[in-house]
């Protein structure tokens, strides 16, 4: 797939992947975290080292990896 065509692509589901956190509560004890692969991983970690962390989608991503661990702790 052209790069041009996974950014518009990235920026229309990243709203529905965070937003989907907020749905659930205060009361949500033990959120299921996806787990990736390292393909998955890697891929994802090129496409944001060319972005760079400062871009509006690094500092989603930023949030999202937040909102990651927090979920984890929570089921601990």
């Amino acid at each position: 797939m052209r790069s041009t065509m996974r950014w518009p692509m990235l920026l229309a589901i990243s709203p529905t992947l965070l937003g989907g956190c907020a749905m659930a509560g205060s009361n949500a004890a033990c959120l299921h975290v996806r787990d990736y692969t390292k393909a998955e991983q890697a891929a994802a970690a090129d496409e944001l080292d060319r972005l760079g962390t400062a871009s509006v989608m690094g500092r989603f991503m930023a949030d999202y990896g937040a909102l990651r661990d927090e979920a984890r702790a929570a089921c601990r």
